[in-house]
């Protein structure tokens, strides 16, 4: 929402023809002076809170006059509430606004640390990589989808692909440490769509498509407590709604068409990550760390959307105006870059907003994760489940409370909560078969207010369930209900109530069909020359979604290193000073081994031609 005079004054410049459609009845041009996108009149309902606003207390103040105005509106009759609510709320979005005033300039200040490929030696390789193309796409054998079994295997193509993904480096670390000082949280990343929407409008590419992956469950991480909140109303102080995703269509517009994703947000973790001395001894924690406390990127996402767009930097690079379909390859190559992956289902979200089905529609699907248990230059790769499908689930025991010296007066839900925990493990020990895998994990109880004499009445058990695939999900699901329901019942309680997550995920299934393909171009990039088998884990990925709807292979990138060895070239790699960037996701001192990206970019790119060289010679 443009939200002031001058808001709408920059659309009028950006976007006459949207700026024409506008109702102009419906907007009171006074409020608009006060600095208030309102509409349906001088005293209108008015819309979504503008994205800068970011202080509770002004937004809580927003909804709170939207809700005194739509009543007047009701009764065609002014408020006073709403005229003693103005001038407050207009200081404070005065003072919010004049931060926003300064986003851009913010931005521009941002994009001048971003080293852009620009020699001369670097665009005669891109000549020489659209050459490799050309004749990878007019060649008629299918030697190029073969399975690669040693190194000697490579091709031309592959070789300039490498060449010219290890050229970009410095674009890719430049890229990636920008959108690493600025992570947010799902459903947020209002800035970060806004800084690779900068980065693909200075590539040249326009033509991306925004306002993809919409919040509908309101479900947003709590940045004050760290822990998923779901509610049924919306709650619009936390949650800006979503809607911060892109897709990029990349070849003729037509079929056959493939997708590349990567996700966009961050974790709510204070970043702890240890940082290489330069040269002098000094650390300079702005290269890297978050500038939002609280928040960091610990799973590797601004890796993904590094590579994503140096991939996507490369294939820009093979347009052909000589050629009917205006790209070297034939086809369309989408990438989607993908909000709220961790807890919220972005991907499900775009799925369900036409990401597979609008024209064209995609016939495979890629994704790819770092993967800090695989040592740096490996590829992991394999054919079927390669991810867990996953639950959440709250249960709740409704006991009766009383003195803790008289338990026979109670029915005590701490016992029976006990009870559940040993019970619920039989789901997998004594319920499935012993060649499948599942996991039941209680991770928090809470019952009491902390005295040491009182029996609460109620208890409330939190977990995850786990399985590697989704008839087994299932399965876990409804026995954990029954035993819940049975041992409540057994204790005398009753199971008040039983929530599993809105969008539970599905298990990441590699397509059998795919895997040559996918291996061949691991292969292709990893530094053994071939593809490195891994066991399925009981980590969850909503790329699941995608892999629902159409044939798809998933990826781990090793960057494991122990910060002593040349498999933990971290940062610039040329510093003293090494960093282990093997532990886990999702730790508070997780780091990258940043030469993983060139790595990620080679490995996009050879699925992006290869598959749709597959799909033309069916």
């Amino acid at each position: 929402h443009a939200s002031t005079l001058q808001g709408f004054q920059k659309l009028k410049a950006k976007n006459l023809d949207l700026f024409n459609r506008l109702d102009w009845s419906k907007v009171g041009q006074e409020i608009i002076d006060e600095l208030f996108p309102i509409i349906d009149g001088k005293y209108g309902r008015l819309p979504h809170p503008p994205s800068y606003l970011t202080s509770t207390a002004t937004v809580e103040k927003w909804r709170r006059l939207s809700k005194v105005d739509q009543e007047c509106l009701n009764h065609n009759r002014n408020s006073a509430e709403t005229n003693e609510l103005l001038p407050a709320l207009r200081n404070m979005m005065i003072e919010e606004k004049k931060d926003d005033d300064h986003q851009d300039d913010w931005l521009d200040e941002e994009m001048k640390s971003i080293k852009w490929p620009t020699t001369t030696s670097e665009q005669i390789d891109t000549i020489s990589l659209k050459q490799a193309a050309q004749s990878f796409f007019s060649s008629s054998s299918t030697a190029h989808t073969e399975i690669a079994t040693t190194k000697e295997d490579n091709d031309v193509l592959q070789s300039c692909i490498n060449h010219q993904s290890t050229l970009i480096e410095p674009f890719l670390i430049s890229i990636r440490r920008v959108l690493h000082r600025y992570p947010e949280l799902m459903y947020q990343e209002r800035m970060t769509s806004q800084i690779v929407q900068r980065v693909l409008t200075d590539m040249g590419i326009t033509n991306y498509t925004v306002g993809w992956a919409k919040n509908i469950h309101s479900k947003y991480y709590d940045p004050d407590t760290g822990k998923v909140v779901q509610t049924d109303e919306e709650d619009e102080a936390k949650n800006d709604g979503g809607g911060h995703g892109i897709v990029v269509d990349i070849g003729s517009g037509q079929e056959p068409c493939i997708l590349l994703r990567s996700d966009m947000d961050a974790l709510p973790i204070v970043e702890e990550t240890p940082l290489p001395p330069d040269q002098r001894g000094n650390v300079d924690t702005a290269k890297f760390h978050s500038k939002h406390h609280g928040r960091m990127h610990a799973c590797g996402h601004d890796a993904h959307m590094a590579m994503l767009l140096g991939a996507t930097y490369l294939l820009k690079s093979l347009e052909d105006e000589e050629s009917n379909e205006g790209f070297v390859f034939p086809g369309t190559i989408r990438i989607i870059f993908q909000p709220a992956e961790e807890g919220g289902a972005g991907a499900k979200r775009m799925r369900e907003e036409g990401v597979l089905s609008k024209f064209p529609p995609v016939k495979y699907a890629f994704g790819m994760h770092v993967w800090p248990t695989l040592l740096s230059g490996q590829v992991g790769v394999r054919s079927g489940a390669m991810m867990a499908a996953q639950d959440n689930f709250t249960l709740v025991f409704d006991g009766v409370g009383g003195h803790a010296a008289f338990p026979h007066l109670c029915r005590d839900p701490i016992v029976a909560s006990a009870a559940f925990v040993m019970n619920v493990q039989t789901l997998v020990s004594r319920g499935m078969d012993p060649l499948e895998s599942g996991v039941v994990s209680i991770a928090h109880i809470d019952a009491g207010d902390g005295a040491h004499n009182v029996i609460p009445s109620k208890a409330t058990i939190r977990g995850t369930i786990r399985a590697l695939s989704d008839d087994a999900l299932s399965y876990l699901r409804d026995g954990l209900v029954h035993i819940a329901s049975k041992t409540a019942e057994a204790h005398g309680l009753s199971l008040a109530s039983t929530e599993f997550a809105k969008d539970s995920y599905p298990a990441v299934m590699n397509d059998d069909e795919l895997f040559p393909l996918a291996s061949k171009c691991a292969g292709l990039v990893s530094d053994t020359g071939k593809h490195t088998p891994v066991n399925p884990t009981m980590g969850a990925e909503d790329f699941g979604y995608l892999a629902q709807g159409v044939p798809a292979a998933f990826f781990f990138l090793g960057q494991g290193g122990d910060g002593q060895g040349d498999v933990a070239n971290v940062g610039c790699g040329k510093c003293c000073g090494r960093v282990p960037t093997n532990l886990s996701l999702h730790h508070p001192e997780f780091n990258l081994d940043e030469d993983v990206l060139k790595r990620g970019v080679a490995l996009f790119l050879n699925l992006a031609l290869r598959s749709l060289k597959k799909l033309g010679e069916e």
